[in-house]
């Protein structure tokens, strides 16, 4: 009989208890054996809520228990460090975005993973949404045609509960570069089925986050095939819904509502002007992302997000804020 993947959560998070903790409950084979916080009390709390056996304040030593693979959503700037020693530890990692704040964390961090033979996964879990293998699926079958244009808005009002660090500290990785350009970045990654080659950025500040530090962002990217992408990104859009446009020479597709983390949204197909619905049925992303993992780690595929694909979003991402930075149009 297999046993079962045994999960640490690194990061008593508002987004592991959402959307993992349920995630990772619903995949036969998996089970939570324990938690990680700073905080003594606040982790106790959080693992009794979540009937979760063991709670630890340091990292060190629940990557000294018995877990096999960790979830890790701290803040961002302790994503690199605590996958590397989760790494180090023969653990295998799934991370949260951005993996990590500097390109040469990541790339030790995919070094590491490849050298140990451990899965390293990144949760860009928007691959895993219908609405988008439904996007990948009218590009590659060519029902579209040679794409001409590609459009997406993320724009949202970031909720005060979800503010703090993510808009007022810059150590921590505050701002839309390492918040929403990374997840955008992986999901025109994986709908193109080709990567960005060059990328030019304006950003701004609405006072969602604190002077200096950007609540909004336009970029236009360009792949190597020449496809290009005009892509807004905004902490301060009240009454917009996220969408994406996908424009061929022999169809255009109009996504709206698909960017954020619960599943929904529609998608119409527009030939010659005319706008028919494509049915879908809507499925929750994160037990495939589960799903993915756990079999990677018995050597059956790759997970939905390895960490060469975050490496290659965070890439875009910190090229994007160079070319804001210098005024530049920007290679990556």
């Amino acid at each position: 009989m297999t046993k079962n993947l045994r999960w640490g959560l690194v990061g008593a998070s508002k987004i592991a208890a959402e959307w993992l903790i349920p995630a990772i409950r619903s995949v036969p084979g998996n089970e939570i054996s324990a938690v990680q916080g700073g905080d003594g009390r606040r982790v106790d709390d959080y693992a009794r809520t979540h009937c979760i056996e063991r709670a630890f304040t340091s990292v060190d030593d629940l990557l000294a228990s018995d877990v096999d693979a960790v979830y890790i959503s701290n803040t961002n700037e302790k994503h690199a460090d605590c996958a590397i020693a989760a790494l180090n530890a023969g653990k295998h990692v799934l991370g949260e975005k951005p993996m990590a704040m500097s390109l040469e964390d990541a790339e030790v961090m995919v070094a590491l993973a490849r050298e140990r033979a451990l899965v390293l996964a990144i949760n860009h879990h928007l691959r895993g949404m219908n609405t988008h293998r439904k996007l990948r699926e009218l590009v590659d079958s060519g029902t579209l045609g040679e794409l001409v244009a590609v459009r997406a808005m993320f724009g949202v009002l970031l909720p005060e509960a979800n503010r703090g660090w993510r808009t007022e500290s810059a150590e921590a990785g505050a701002g839309v570069f390492f918040d929403l350009t990374v997840h955008d970045a992986d999901t025109l990654h994986y709908i193109l089925g080709e990567k960005f080659t060059r990328v030019a950025a304006i950003t701004w500040n609405n006072g969602v986050s604190a002077p200096g530090i950007e609540d909004g962002v336009a970029i236009v990217a360009q792949t190597a095939s020449g496809v290009t992408a005009q892509i807004t990104e905004s902490f301060a859009v009240e009454h917009a819904r996220t969408s994406l446009e996908l424009h061929g020479k022999k169809a255009s597709v109009f996504a709206e509502g698909v960017l954020l983390q619960r599943p929904g949204g529609s998608l119409q197909l527009s030939v010659g002007g005319e706008r028919k619905e494509i049915p879908l049925e809507h499925e929750n992303a994160y037990p495939r992302v589960i799903e993915a993992f756990a079999a990677a780690t018995r050597g059956e595929g790759r997970p939905l997000v390895s960490g060469e694909d975050g490496l290659a979003s965070l890439r875009f991402a910190i090229a994007a804020r160079s070319a804001a930075e210098s005024g530049q149009t920007v290679s990556i």
